[in-house]
């Protein structure tokens, strides 16, 4: 019997199955695409994430990823502001900007170079927790299969919740959505991140490797997102530009647009019996923070020494119950402040916009807060 079936070969399973077999462990990975991803969506990784990848032997993923040196925070149409720079957490970079794609691949390459299995194309069909096991049923090239482990990790963005009935499912709408893309800028972005509150929502610029070139965020109503999505690539470039200011300067142009609808769900319990749940499969976050990923990774790196400190069966249970009580704090504080930034930076109140740009301009003027936060943004919170 091996030591966990990981359902979902995505980054945070392709992470935790390396950690594993880093660690002693036998593992097989059961993915449903069959193929190489072509999500070109980019992902903003912390300095936490960048280590925890390093370890599972991702590092080459890093060397295609923009870095990110400061982050400038503030509000359109009111004053306060806000920049969190490297050298508050005494880091190279605060964190790095790296396609998906480029990291499935990074991973991808890491897995081939260890005896973790990984089969493709397996679609699971039963999840059954038995007296010192529990048996994952699927199809395999037309066939049925079944494995046996101490443990499974479901780490698949939520496809087989359903298949653990103790397992329960708590969402909300923020009636929100993110419209994605690509602008180039007419001067380098200096390795800076702007995030900028507006009335709408929060919108965003990520640096990528070609200094003029950024990532795009922009959160607004269902309705305003499908307007900009109507019109053409020019007329949505003068109205992000519009939206967003001048802070990063001129946007020469504007593509690649795509959205997304925004919600918080999370997953209770984390662990059930043989059964744990990490990464999107556990909590989908709103992007406002870019808490999201980087608490799916932190998932896998805990459970993974758990698990790596228990003995085989017998132990399991109690290391999946042990990794969901540690998770507790990291989870609920980084949930709890991602949506105390939905609804406290939304809003076009002259008192919200002036609490907000007391809040900015505080933040900016305390270097131990300033310190604290990009701690925080780095590694989580601790236990």
């Amino acid at each position: 019997m091996i030591d966990s079936v990981v359902i979902g070969a995505g980054p945070v399973g392709a992470t935790f199955a390396a950690l594993m077999q880093s660690q002693g462990r036998t593992v097989v990975v059961l993915e449903a695409r069959s193929g190489k991803s072509t999500e070109q969506r980019t992902l903003a990784l912390s300095h936490g994430s960048a280590v925890i990848l390093g370890d599972a032997g991702a590092r080459r993923a890093l060397g295609d990823a923009a870095q990110i040196h400061r982050i400038h925070t503030s509000q359109r149409g009111a004053f306060g502001r806000a920049v969190i720079d490297r050298s508050d957490a005494n880091v190279s970079a605060l964190g790095y900007v790296v396609s998906y794609a480029s990291l499935q691949a990074a991973l991808d390459d890491a897995l081939a170079t260890t005896a973790v299995e990984v089969l493709r194309g397996a679609s699971v069909t039963a999840i059954e927790e038995r007296e010192e096991s529990v048996a994952v049923s699927f199809a395999y090239n037309g066939e049925p299969r079944m494995i046996e482990a101490a443990s499974v990790v479901l780490a698949d963005g939520g496809a087989n919740l359903h298949r653990v009935p103790a397992l329960t499912t708590q969402a909300k709408d923020y009636g929100q959505v993110a419209l994605l893309g690509h602008v180039v800028l007419d001067r380098p972005h200096g390795n800076v991140a702007y995030e900028r509150f507006t009335d709408e929502g929060p919108a965003a610029l990520l640096p990528l490797t070609d200094p003029r070139h950024c990532s795009f965020v922009w959160v607004s109503s269902p309705e305003r997102i499908s307007e900009l999505l109507a019109l053409s690539e020019d007329a949505c470039r003068d109205a992000f530009q519009a939206h967003f200011g001048l802070r990063a300067g001129r946007f020469i142009s504007l593509s690649a647009r795509k959205s997304f609808p925004l919600s918080l769900r999370t997953v209770v319990p984390r662990a059930v019996g043989r059964v744990a749940v990490i990464g999107n499969a556990a909590q989908a976050l709103h992007p406002v923070a870019g808490q999201g990923f980087n608490l799916g990774l932190r998932d896998a790196r805990a459970l993974a020494n758990c698990l790596s400190g228990a003995g085989r069966a017998n132990d399991a249970k109690m290391a999946l119950a042990h990794y969901a009580s540690q998770r507790d704090a990291d989870v609920d504080r980084s949930v709890g402040f991602t949506d105390f930034l939905v609804s406290a930076f939304v809003g076009s109140s002259s008192a919200i916009k002036g609490a907000r740009g007391l809040g900015l301009l505080a933040l900016d003027a305390l270097p131990a807060g300033r310190k604290l936060l990009a701690q925080r943004m780095l590694f989580g919170a601790r236990p």
